[in-house]
């Protein structure tokens, strides 16, 4: 197995089954690029057999199962994202959390820094809780209408909080409502009253509540307000590729995926992928 490479303490995860593995691959060429120091470890949601031997060979990045029952949906295994990192590397104190269908366009501040004092780091949704968690859930989960809603496409967070919760909140709503998952990861972080630092979601995690349709782009980097974008995410605005591969709408942006793509193929497996079938 490809070893992690050496970090001051933060780990980035993500988690991905068979059917993700086309979007995967591009986050791991943008990790590649923008943070090799911090190790990539992977969630294996139902990633198949060469799928997985592919990835161990990627230098810095750990492929991880979960321990407990197997997965219905690959939602359950997000939320239960406290196991996997279980198994995976022992020396962290800072987690980030990307989707597999995001890619990491800029190096990360020090985060530690900015954690100082707060638990975790995350946008909060320009709609509330109550636009967005369908009623059953909020019920079940006990959270307020007019509270703040946030995305867990991209976040930030200090060990030891929010992930038992947000287990735990996920199997109480598990396929209720249209974002189950979602709406525990949210009910995780009032109901252990942690201390949330909010960051511009259009600079931080570019998505389609953000500025995913509004960013302008210089060659491979993306922008909002003339400051470089860190995340962007491919959950709105885009086509499917038969494979899964999920692809802009917008030519910059899709013009930014496909050189990630190319770059995982060429750097990993060449010889290998799409452009090779």
């Amino acid at each position: 197995m490809s070893q992690p490479n050496q970090s001051s303490g933060v780990i980035i995860t993500t988690g991905a089954n068979g059917a993700h593995f086309a979007n995967l691959t591009m986050l791991i060429a943008s990790w590649q690029v923008a943070q090799p120091g911090w190790p990539l470890v992977i969630c294996d949601y139902g990633l198949d057999a060469d799928q997985v031997s592919l990835l161990r060979t990627v230098r810095g990045l750990q492929v991880v199962a979960a321990a407990g029952k197997a997965l219905t949906h690959a939602w359950e295994g997000k939320s239960r994202l406290g196991e996997y990192v279980e198994a995976g590397p022992r020396d962290w104190h800072t987690l980030v959390w990307i989707d597999a269908d995001a890619l990491l366009l800029e190096p990360l501040p020090e985060l530690d820094e900015l954690l100082v004092g707060y638990d975790v780091l995350i946008d909060a949704h320009v709609q509330s809780i109550g636009e967005i968690m369908h009623e059953c859930n909020r019920v079940s989960l006990g959270v307020r209408r007019d509270d703040a809603y946030f995305s867990s496409g991209f976040w930030v967070q200090r060990r030891g909080c929010l992930l038992e919760s947000y287990a735990r909140g996920a199997a109480v709503v598990r396929g209720q409502g249209n974002l189950w998952e979602n709406d525990a990861f949210v009910a995780a972080i009032y109901s252990e009253r942690l201390k949330v630092r909010t960051v511009c979601g259009g600079v931080w995690h570019a998505r389609g509540k953000t500025s995913l349709a509004t960013c302008e782009t210089a060659g491979l980097r993306a922008f909002h307000a003339g400051q470089p974008i860190h995340v962007l995410h491919a959950n709105d605005g885009y086509t499917l590729r038969a494979d899964g591969r999920r692809i802009f709408r917008r030519p910059e942006l899709a013009a930014i995926q496909d050189h990630f793509e190319r770059q995982f193929w060429e750097r990993n497996a060449p010889g290998q992928g799409p452009s090779q079938r």
